[in-house]
């Protein structure tokens, strides 16, 4: 597994975008159609991690001049993270992202995005992993039951760790008694080597952080750092541990889409690329600015020894598959297939 995976992203922000952003005139016919609206949840600010969705509403709006419309709501204004699928589910917003670590319970199937160290290492690998595992039929089933459809998967870097207090300089052993934010697998992993996880949604950690309730919170480097405001509160950062990702899919209400007309679908469909490419270059601009500004805070950059982090990822990764698929397994979810999937996908 490839330790310099901020480059490698950074590599793909660069060159993925080449690949399939093109004008949208050049893409798109305009679309006739009747007048819809829609009400996408979200929650915190505008940021990297949203530039997907507002680009898909600048598409679908300009493309239908103006007769298709989606709004994104921020602040959880309409519905809390947590809160999304059971919303979605109600019909009472036709759209939101849902984040499986947020509420594993409901999607534990798609738990298998979330485990610790898997080997992905730029956007479009990502895209290609997450797509294979949502059109898996134990995955497809899942969401059904909350009557959400997925349109497409959100791009999200990797796991780093901004914190307060001693900064964890050996990743083998100063995370011992660390109380940390990490979800999913990455919190298993860190157990691995001492610290004591908790899952909190992303509104609740700069208060939990501030408090002392917490030493370190895991986010996607650099973006939600920045976008939480954590750097004014934080003294050290890590630049190298790659914890692992996030799967955060925009989830549709069934029952809205199906009612869309059939132009209307294939315009929301045809506008994923474009939505996505946005997404990756919001990160790619992200960085660029947020990287100066912790260095200005004065925020120590921790970069682990290539030999610390192998063993880190030997203790705390391949056990965690196991112990996951195990458990999960006895949920009567296929845990080893889908694992196996998302192994398979990312070669």
């Amino acid at each position: 597994m490839s330790l310099n995976l901020t480059k490698r992203l950074i590599a793909a922000v660069v060159l993925y975008p080449l690949c399939t952003v093109l004008s949208s005139s050049a893409i798109y016919a305009a679309v006739d159609g009747p007048k819809v609206h829609w009400d996408w949840s979200m929650w915190g600010n505008k940021r990297a991690l949203s530039a997907h969705l507002e680009t898909m509403a600048e598409v679908v709006a300009k493309e239908t001049d103006g007769n298709f419309t989606i709004k994104i709501h921020y602040g959880g204004a309409l519905s809390p993270a947590k809160e999304n699928l059971d919303n979605v589910k109600l019909g009472s917003i036709q759209g939101a992202l849902a984040c499986a670590p947020y509420t594993p319970g409901k999607l534990p199937g798609s738990m298998v995005l979330s485990l610790p160290f898997l080997p992905i290492f730029n956007f479009e690998q990502m895209q290609r992993v997450h797509d294979a595992v949502y059109a898996h039929p134990f995955i497809q089933k899942e969401f059904k039951k909350w009557r959400a459809k997925v349109i497409m998967t959100s791009l999200v870097p990797p796991y780093e760790m901004m914190g307060v207090g001693e900064p964890p300089t050996n990743i083998l052993t100063d995370w011992e008694g660390k109380r940390v934010r990490a979800l999913g697998g990455m919190g298993e992993a860190l157990k691995q080597v001492g610290a004591t996880p908790t899952s909190m949604p992303a509104p609740e950690v700069y208060t939990s952080l501030e408090r002392g309730l917490v030493d370190g919170v895991t986010f996607p480097n650099t973006y939600a750092f920045a976008a939480y405001r954590l750097h004014e509160i934080s003294n050290w950062r890590t630049t190298n541990m790659s914890l692992g990702g996030l799967a955060c899919p925009v989830v549709v209400n069934s029952k809205a889409w199906d009612a869309l007309p059939d132009q209307y679908q294939k315009l929301i469909m045809d506008s994923v690329p474009t939505a996505l490419s946005a997404q990756a270059a919001a990160y790619k601009a992200a960085d660029d600015k947020n990287i100066p500004l912790f260095k200005e805070k004065k925020i120590v950059a921790i970069t682990y020894p290539m030999e610390d982090r192998d063993k880190f990822v030997e203790k705390a990764g391949k056990p965690v598959w196991d112990e996951w698929v195990k458990e999960a397994s006895g949920k009567r979810i296929p845990a080893q297939e889908l694992l196996d999937l998302v192994l398979k996908a990312a070669r």
